[in-house]
């Protein structure tokens, strides 16, 4: 189901689905997935979309909530790599 609301604020804010997909580096295809609901969105498109339409991603939960948003695809570090990290960097300044 499209998210009519989303959907006008794109066309408020001078876009497309077309144009916002090219700034998302999406297909017009994947970009309606995204809009309809049909495939979630990735922390990396939501990030460009902010920025394109000029809102907070507070703003971008009011059409999606934050927790339906995936990780991307791309190797991100999980909670555990990022302790790990912290903790190597922690020894680093002790020792």
């Amino acid at each position: 189901m499209t998210n009519l609301a989303f959907t006008a604020l794109i066309k408020s804010k001078g876009y497309n689905k077309q144009r916002l997909a090219d700034v998302c580096g999406l297909s017009k295809t994947q970009m309606s997935n995204r809009i309809n609901g049909a495939n979630d969105w990735r922390w990396p498109e939501v990030g460009k979309a902010c920025a394109a339409l000029g809102i907070t991603l507070d703003e971008f939960a009011t059409y999606y909530p934050v927790a339906d948003v995936r990780k991307s695809s791309a190797a991100m570090p999980t909670r555990a790599e990022r302790i790990d990290s912290v903790l190597a960097e922690l020894r680093e300044i002790l020792m």
